[in-house]
Formats: C-alpha cells, structure tokens, sequence
C-alpha cells in the first residue's frame, strides 16, 4: 500500500489518464478527490471508484472556483498529500488558422488552469512540509508535432513550471515532476484519430502501440510515491520511445 493514509487531488480526474490515475492510487491506499469539468463523466466514474473517492465539478480555468475546491479538500480532509494535475483540452489545428478564442481556452485550460491547481496544492503542501505533484504534459511539449501548436505550446508551458516549481518547493520537502505520453488510448483520442493518423503514429514509435491508461498513470505512482522522493523537476516520458528516435529504417 503505497499511499496507504495520503490524499490525492487529481484534475481531469472522470475520464482517461485521470480516471487511471484515481483507480491506481485507490489500490495502494489513497483517498482520492478527483476533478472534471463535465458533471455526467464526473458521476459515471464516482460509481465506479468506491467509498474512499469523491469528486467535484471544477473548471480549472476559473481560479477563484479552484482556490475554494482545494480549500475545501483541507476542510473535509485535513490534508493533501498528491496532486495529479491532468486536466486537458484539444486542439488538432495550423498555427496561422487557429482563433484567438481557441488559443485561449487552450491556454486557459492546459497551462494557467494547471497554474492556478498547482499554486493551490503547493500552498497546502508548503504548510505540511510534504507534497507530491505531477504535471501530465505530453510530447508535444518536447517535441514540435505539426497541427498542434497551441497545444504545444501550452505543454512546452508545462515543462517549463514543473522546473520553476520544483527549484522554488524543493525546500519545503515537495517534489514537482512531469509525466510525458506519447498518444494515449483514451476515448478522446480514439475520437480524434482515425487510421491515417494512427498509421502515421505506428511509423515513429518503437514500440508500435500507443499507451494505454493504466500505463501512464503506473509511472504517475511511481513519482507520486516514496520510492520518487529525490526525484524532481524531472519530465519522465511515456512515450513507448518517441522522444529517443529519430528516422526508423527497415533493417
């Protein structure tokens, strides 16, 4: 039991990557309070999850909605160990057609959303001398992908605060880590790409499959845990080798 007595927070928390991390962290111990914006998604994965979770709506764009959810996790809680911040909005589109109303709420959503979560879990953390919090970045913050400049922009972002964070908290015994997948089998993303894209994907990852769920949220617990305790401002990818190849040749 891993997180036996901790509480964890975790934004995007009713679908995908989120809701793999809230099962995992239940497993080994945790009470979980997960966060989403889409209310249905929000009590369809509270049914799943059991006594020890519970959840809210939350748009992590708003900061005043956001200081009151984790003001509310010490009152109910009386603490927070872990925050996994995975709340996320797409955006498959060319730099020079994106809208300014789309790049915002990209923006919004992906980096000052994640922000404003992050300085709210620190605050609390600060306070207890301990804290563990994860960023759930991506590729496209390390690597450029055609089609998805805001998003990338807005996880090249996150990387960036992972690093900030962890040199300024280091001090106040927390950790600040990001994780990076490679595309991840979520229902979005089995929305967004048909076999063209997959094909295309298949071509540049060693191994030929994407990630699933659960696997991304494994090395979320490992950073999460005890076992990560000296481990920070560090981005660990999950990216089935992405990140570390270049052109793939027939041998």
């Amino acid at each position: 039991m891993k997180l036996s007595n901790k509480v964890a927070a975790i934004t995007g928390g009713a679908s995908g990557i989120g809701l793999s991390c809230a099962q995992a962290f239940l497993e080994e111990g945790a009470r979980v309070v997960i966060f989403d914006v889409n209310e249905d998604n929000l009590n369809a994965a509270l049914a799943t999850l059991g006594e020890n979770a519970r959840g809210e709506v939350l748009n992590v764009g708003d900061a005043e909605a956001v200081t009151a959810a984790f003001d509310k996790i010490t009152q109910v809680e009386g603490r927070l160990d872990i925050l996994v911040a995975s709340a996320a909005v797409p955006l498959v589109k060319p730099i020079i057609e994106i809208e300014p109303d789309e790049w915002q709420r990209v923006i919004d959503v992906n980096l000052t959303g994640l922000f404003y979560c992050s300085k709210a879990a620190a605050k609390i953390m600060v306070a207890q001398g301990d804290g563990r919090i994860v960023h759930m970045s991506s590729v496209n913050g390390i690597r450029a992908i055609t089609g998805r400049g805001a998003y990338s922009v807005a996880k090249g972002g996150v990387e960036m605060l992972t690093k900030m964070m962890a040199a300024e908290l280091g001090g106040a015994g927390i950790t600040v880590n990001s994780v990076a997948p490679a595309p991840v089998d979520t229902p979005m993303i089995k929305q967004m790409h048909g076999p063209d894209t997959r094909a295309k994907w298949h071509g540049v990852l060693p191994i030929k499959r994407y990630a699933t769920p659960s696997e991304v949220a494994s090395a979320t617990l490992f950073l999460v845990s005890d076992e990560a305790r000296y481990i920070t401002g560090h981005t660990l990818p999950v990216d089935g080798g992405f990140s570390a190849a270049g052109l793939l040749m027939e041998s």
